[in-house]
């Protein structure tokens, strides 16, 4: 879909979605770390005792668990030009001439070399200075493309390679067909795939991988380094400073208490 764009249109289009993904990732951490002690521990569960409250707290539940897979399901959905996708940016810059350009942006990072030291110095000091940090900067700038090129291929291997797992195949299975769609038979179903279900922890690898190729992405891509661990701590932080500090008291108000009685 992207065959008639030349290399400068591509890498500004994929620079602007790979910034829209990680503002996607970040929200989508946020649900992830609420979930580590929503869904995955029994901090609050072991609150509810068997009661009505019960049913209402698993589907809250489920319903936390589901729009964690709606997200990270709608990460990997297809390539297309509307749709802000891992993808999307792989089909944009798996393309040689991209790949190219990219690697000489990341040279040129080191392309100027700044003034000799003391301008004091004698001129044949003075050159012979110059020479060296052309030299050093040089070597780095090619380093500097190289590492380009290779996290560029990776981010495109592991994407693939993500695209054709069986993790992914049953997240999307079960967002399309259980939680977003109710579909009698999905489309890799009426082709005869068989997809296995999708198991509860599923997800995890699959996100731990997209933030990877994600941060690959904005590193080469977008010429800026990212980490996503910082973000994690903080979203963790703020989920446990609520759950943490949230109690169930579930009354069965169908037996009398004792303020009851005392206002009787």
């Amino acid at each position: 879909m992207f065959e008639t764009w030349d290399a400068t249109k591509r890498i500004a289009e994929a620079k602007r979605l790979t910034e829209r993904l990680v503002d996607h990732a970040h929200y989508l951490l946020d649900i992830r770390e609420n979930n580590v002690i929503v869904v995955y521990s029994d901090q609050l569960a072991k609150q509810i005792p068997r009661s009505y409250a019960a049913n209402a707290f698993n589907l809250f539940r489920e319903a936390m668990h589901q729009i964690e897979i709606v997200r990270l399901s709608a990460l990997w959905d297809q390539a297309q030009i509307d749709n802000e996708t891992i993808l999307t940016v792989i089909e944009l810059v798996d393309n040689e001439e991209v790949i190219k350009t990219l690697a000489e942006a990341a040279r040129a990072q080191y392309a100027r070399v700044p003034e000799p030291m003391d301008p004091n110095e004698p001129a044949e000091e003075r050159e012979f200075a110059l020479k060296f940090l052309q030299e050093i900067n040089a070597k780095r700038g090619e380093e500097h493309a190289n590492n380009a090129v290779a996290g560029l291929r990776k981010a495109i291997a592991d994407a693939r390679a993500i695209k054709s797992s069986s993790q992914l195949k049953s997240i999307h299975h079960l967002r399309h067909k259980h939680v977003a769609h109710y579909l009698t038979q999905t489309k890799e179903e009426r082709s005869g795939e068989i997809i296995a279900p999708m198991k509860v922890g599923d997800e995890k690898p699959v996100l731990e991988a997209s933030l990877k190729i994600m941060e690959l992405l904005y590193c080469w891509v977008n010429g800026v380094g990212i980490s996503f661990e910082e973000s994690q701590k903080i979203d963790k932080k703020c989920a446990r400073e609520l759950w943490s500090n949230c109690k169930f008291e579930i009354v069965d108000r169908s037996k009398p208490t004792a303020s009851m009685l005392r206002n009787r």
